[in-house]
């Protein structure tokens, strides 16, 4: 029932077209819908967007608008919120069908950030953060050249951030070193060569700071209301979250 009063807000509070200004604000009440559902996912998005950010503060011509930049890293699993906790916590590999349920969670994200009226560079990262440049990704298979820009930015800092987090059953974790440098292996072939060089060097010690690899699923804190105006220090680098988004202050 929280989750259907949630999506309800959101839709009620986006206008049909352009990037709405209460956009950061949204974005925040539906990652605190996958905090409630899943912590460890909304962690996972929080230091995706701390990582798109650290891209767009290198070149903003590049990345776009700073407000669908931190949003669709905060959103990109939204579809996660619509799979049991047993399959997102699964301690072992999947089966079959349980990999077609979690390969379907690009779609079922996508699908409610549309329903959602959230910008459609927003709704494509969503859906296309698994696709791969040179085609062959899921759940369309399509090649980068037919991908939103957005999109093929989020591809490459969802699976660094997915590399460097701890307590992934099907992947060992590996040091931000190691990461960087699988991300310059890939370039080109899994990413977008561009976006692959962007994150490299964006991606300085300040920002790995923010990443806090260290804190237990759920630490990641959304900011109490009233602080959205003021500092979202633990949640993304307030400095440039400010400077970005201008956000202006919450009164929920």
């Amino acid at each position: 029932m929280q989750i259907c009063h949630t999506v309800l807000e959101a839709r009620a509070s986006l206008p049909q077209q352009g990037v709405p200004k209460d956009l950061p604000r949204q974005s925040l009440r539906l990652l605190a819908a996958i905090r409630r559902h899943h912590p460890a996912t909304a962690d996972h998005s929080v230091r995706v967007a701390t990582v798109l950010l650290a891209m767009w503060s290198r070149r903003p011509e590049v990345m776009g608008d700073a407000a669908l930049v931190v949003s669709a890293g905060l959103l990109h699993d939204l579809g996660k919120l619509f799979l049991p906790l047993p399959l997102l916590d699964a301690p072992r590999g999947l089966t079959e069908s349980e990999m077609r349920a979690i390969r379907a969670h690009p779609v079922t994200g996508a699908e409610t950030l549309a329903a959602l009226r959230f910008p459609e560079p927003v709704v494509a990262a969503a859906r296309d953060h698994h696709e791969r440049w040179q085609g062959g990704g899921y759940p369309s298979g399509l090649p980068g050249d037919r991908l939103l820009p957005l999109a093929r930015a989020v591809c490459v800092a969802d699976a660094f951030v997915a590399m460097i987090e701890p307590g992934r059953a099907y992947r060992p974790t590996l040091s931000v070193a190691a990461a960087l440098a699988e991300i310059e292996v890939c370039s080109g072939a899994q990413f977008d060569p561009d976006f692959a060089q962007l994150l490299v060097e964006g991606l300085g010690p300040a920002f790995q700071a923010e990443l806090r690899l260290d804190l237990p699923p759920g630490q990641h804190t959304i900011p109490p209301p009233g602080q959205l105006g003021t500092g979202v220090a633990g949640l993304l680098p307030s400095h440039l979250l400010e400077r970005a988004l201008r956000l202006p202050p919450c009164p929920w």
